[in-house]
């Protein structure tokens, strides 16, 4: 029986072992990790910027890159993909490395302040220029609101001073008919390029066509709405305003 218990024990440790062994992409991912910080003791330091779709897009790269070379810093860029596999965690050691030893040295808000600072620069050089409303920092571009509610806001404000028709005809599928308008929102607080459509789940509806098109657009303009801003700055940018009906 002690012999039995003895070569299970064994057994056991052995199996334990066998799977603490580091695989081959471990053991290549700690070489590299040594290898940035071989390089970043002898001051050789790269900021790598990671790009793609799980990654933010940032304006003013260029301007981030000369920020970073005034630093001593290079840059080198690694696309990301969205498909992800098993062994990715050991993908870029190197790199990853070397990007925590820079923050490290020069602090943790170190990159986003360069950053601010290369988005405030792209900004004032391209003055002409309309974002997107994603690209904008985040806050209400409606008063009296916040980035979560401004469109429920926004709705319930509208509806409030523009009743929906008794004479207008029900479906309760509520997100089908809608009117919407689309502008460009400029850095004073103004409206540009304004355009605005109805559509009706139920077509005897169009007969308010003209009406709610004119509502939305009394709406909109008479609306004080804030700019949207990058980095802090005014920017001229794109907006929407959808009005559902049921």
């Amino acid at each position: 029986m002690k012999i039995k218990t003895a070569i299970l024990s064994f057994a056991v440790l052995t199996m334990l072992s066998c799977n603490q062994k580091k695989n081959g992409y471990e053991i290549h991912c700690e070489f590299n990790k040594k290898q940035a910080q071989n390089q970043f003791n002898y001051k050789n330091y790269t900021w790598t910027i990671f790009s793609g779709m799980d990654y933010i897009n940032h304006f003013g790269e260029d301007e981030f890159i000369k920020l970073l070379e005034k630093q001593h810093i290079k840059t080198k860029t690694i696309p990301i993909v969205c498909v992800r596999f098993p062994n990715d965690q050991y993908e870029n050691c190197e790199e990853i490395e070397m990007n925590k030893l820079i923050e490290e040295k020069f602090g943790k808000k170190f990159i986003d302040s360069l950053r601010y600072i290369a988005k405030q620069t792209f900004i004032k050089s391209h003055h002409e220029e309309v974002f997107s409303y994603e690209y904008c920092d985040e806050f209400s571009r409606y008063p009296n609101s916040t980035i979560n509610n401004q469109f429920d806001k926004i709705q319930d404000d509208y509806l409030s001073k523009y009743p929906t028709p008794e004479e207008y005809i029900r479906k309760n599928e509520k997100y089908y008919s809608f009117t919407s308008a689309n502008f460009i929102l400029t850095k004073d607080g103004k409206i540009k390029d304004l355009s605005i459509e109805s559509e009706f789940q139920n077509k005897k509806n169009n007969i308010f066509e003209k009406q709610f098109n004119k509502q939305l657009k009394e709406f909109v303009l008479h609306t004080q709405w804030i700019p949207g801003k990058i980095s802090g700055l005014n920017v001229d940018s794109y907006y929407d305003v959808t009005i559902h009906y049921n």
